[in-house]
């Protein structure tokens, strides 16, 4: 089952990428340049940092219960509106009840595919690996590992030039029950390019 959700976000991935040609017109050289055409693949982008953004998510509450939630990603714009990121993420949730405190906590990363349909609204589509704690184990530290397979879309609103908010939902098609977030998911960050 692996093998075949891999091969559909491979080829969503090729897909969405086949949707946008970079301009491939070869710059003219001046007369008095001695080097060689060059070709501009994406004016776009005329460098790497160009085409990086940081951002992700973070939540927090304190009290008898304790919920802290940081969620990086590092995204690469491919074309001007197909990227590709990685992304981390980390939750830590505590609960006092008599006299005793649980704590639990998930960390792991993923991938994440993003296309903009329109200016500002997106499609998405991503896979995480989380650690989890195994509450079906009978070893009380036990820990398993979660693949999280995320699609849905969401809306960005521009705060600068090079920065926007994000409001998304997205939908687990491999929800089990050790899943550390129930259907659908609705997560609000930022994006800010490097």
């Amino acid at each position: 089952m692996k093998i075949g959700l891999c091969t559909i976000f491979m080829l969503f991935v090729v897909i969405m990428n086949a949707q946008e040609t970079p301009a491939t017109a070869p710059l003219s050289p001046k007369p008095h340049d001695n080097l060689p055409e060059q070709r501009n693949t994406n004016a776009d982008f005329p460098s790497l940092k160009d085409r990086l953004y940081l951002g992700g998510n973070f939540g927090a509450w304190f009290g008898n219960t304790t919920y802290v939630n940081v969620s990086p990603l590092l995204g690469c714009r491919i074309t001007k509106k197909f990227s590709l990121g990685v992304t981390g993420t980390y939750n830590y949730y505590s609960y006092k009840a008599y006299n005793q405190k649980y704590v639990s906590t998930v960390y792991g990363g993923g991938v994440f595919a993003r296309y903009l349909i329109l200016e500002n609204l997106f499609a998405q589509v991503a896979w995480e690996r989380l650690s989890v704690p195994d509450y079906r184990s009978v070893l009380p530290e036990a820990r398993v590992y979660v693949d999280n397979i995320l699609v849905g879309g969401g809306f960005r609103q521009q705060f600068s030039d090079r920065g926007s908010f994000i409001a998304a939902i997205f939908y687990n098609i491999n929800q089990t029950p050790l899943s550390p977030y129930q259907n659908p998911i609705v997560q609000i960050g930022f994006n800010v390019g490097l």
